[in-house]
């Protein structure tokens, strides 16, 4: 397969990252599936998630941030004057003001010594989804131009969370991601071309003051799926513009990426994001001639004289697509494995594309010289497509113990799931051990947090 050039001296990028997943999990096969009266297939295989991971009482997105970003910084034995600026995605801050980015820096100050974050500059960014992935983009132009030789902090720290017995109910989930960015990284040097697609939706959204978020489901897969193409043809046009991929006669731009990340509500969608993308770039390729003879001829809209008799045909031509050989191959190569901890974990809105790249990093399917493609999305809706080159370093950062971690969890009953879901229930069901903990709202509401031994 042919590769990308690994970006020169001075390149930016991902140099590590951390993750955090609370330590309890719900099973959604068994008593969540029977109590709801759900076939435990069309969850497990369906939507592809076994358990899902559950905030307990003393938890929400600044600690997880907290707690990725700890991580991270022990694991690299960073210090907070190194740290130039502080990025966080989320689409669950606890305030409407206040950057959670501040929360988690007065966090940090408890290990590292007050006031020791003061020249960490921090802001919150919120784009649904892919808040988390617009501020990778900005931390690295800045990280580009930096003359003091320090690092930047990109961190995701979600919640998601919707109504009980809803549709969305069994695709929740929680953690956060922190991403080390430096110039010259170990792991991923960022290419800089940026595809983007943006247009006004109502698909999910979160009203003032609602606790949840309102899913209108068939529509925002959609509109997942329209602004994945957009942005895929805007990073495709600039790729080839700038000659960093010059496809020949026949081949493709997926022909020179080794892996395909794309944000994960759930890991079915990552299938039906990577079908839409392949048939779009296949078909002007040498691949295009033997679907059609799999599969027949795509259905044109101006054959079609009633268009829902259309949209019926589109369906069915895309369920086709998706049973395929070269796509099964494509997809088992480039794209399956970006969701093996998604399964275990459900849902993380902003993190959830990086929580892909934490899976090939521990699964060690990464190698120098491979090109890896983002096309992270945000409801409402905004997409964004973007490529990296895996560096010679990327061996020498230590694994994580990820799946360990998530073996380790302990399972809890439904009944204690929906008691913290609806925050009836006070006391943790696992008591916080050396990690940050929320210990209480003062009467003006600010939140307290502390690190508890």
């Amino acid at each position: 397969m042919p590769r990308g050039n690994v970006p020169a001296n001075e390149s930016v990028g991902i140099d590590d990252l951390a993750v955090y997943v609370p330590r309890l999990s719900l099973p959604l096969a068994g008593e969540f599936s029977a109590n709801r009266g759900i076939d435990p297939g069309k969850l497990v295989k369906g939507i592809g998630i076994e358990r899902m991971a559950v905030v307990d009482a003393h938890e929400d997105a600044a600690s997880m941030a907290a707690m990725s970003l700890l991580e991270l910084m022990r694991r690299n034995r960073l210090r907070p004057e190194e740290i130039g600026k502080v990025y966080v995605g989320t689409e669950s801050a606890p305030d409407e003001a206040k950057a959670l980015g501040t929360y988690v820096i007065g966090m940090l100050e408890q290990i590292y010594g007050k006031g020791s974050f003061q020249e960490a500059s921090t802001v919150e960014f919120k784009a649904a989804c892919i808040g988390t992935t617009f501020a990778l983009e900005n931390l690295s132009y800045w990280l580009a131009g930096e003359e003091e030789g320090k690092v930047g902090v990109v961190i995701a720290s979600d919640v998601a969370k919707y109504p009980l017995v809803s549709a969305g109910e069994y695709t929740q989930g929680a953690g956060s991601v922190a991403l080390l960015m430096k110039k010259n990284p170990r792991l991923l040097a960022l290419e800089q071309i940026y595809g983007t697609f943006t247009r006004n939706e109502n698909d999910f959204f979160r009203p003032m003051g609602c606790a949840t978020a309102i899913v209108n489901g068939k529509h925002s897969n959609q509109c997942y799926l329209d602004a994945m193409k957009g942005a895929f043809d805007s990073f495709a046009c600039k790729a080839k513009r700038k000659g960093v991929i010059t496809p020949g006669t026949g081949e493709s731009i997926t022909d020179f990426v080794d892996h395909l990340l794309f944000h994960i509500p759930y890991p079915r969608m990552v299938e039906y994001a990577s079908a839409a993308i392949f048939r779009h770039d296949w078909r002007e390729s040498n691949r295009s001639a033997g679907i059609e003879r799999e599969l027949g001829r795509e259905p044109v809209a101006r054959e079609f004289d009633d268009p829902q008799k259309y949209q019926a045909a589109e369906a069915d031509y895309a369920r086709r697509f998706s049973k395929s050989e070269q796509f099964r191959k494509a997809f088992a190569a480039k794209v399956r494995d970006t969701a093996t901890f998604s399964r275990q974990i459900g849902n993380i809105y902003t993190g959830s594309i990086y929580l892909g790249l934490a899976s090939l990093l521990e699964m060690q399917k990464v190698h120098a010289g491979q090109r890896l493609c983002f096309g992270a999305y945000g409801s409402g809706c905004s997409a964004l497509f973007f490529s990296a080159i895996a560096q010679a370093g990327i061996e020498s950062v230590p694994l994580r113990g990820l799946l360990q971690r998530l073996e380790e969890r302990t399972q809890i009953s439904l009944q204690d799931y929906e008691l913290l879901h609806e925050a009836k229930r006070k006391e943790s069901v696992l008591a916080p051990r050396e990690e940050f903990a929320l210990v209480g709202i003062d009467q003006q509401g600010y939140r307290l947090y502390e690190y508890v031994h």
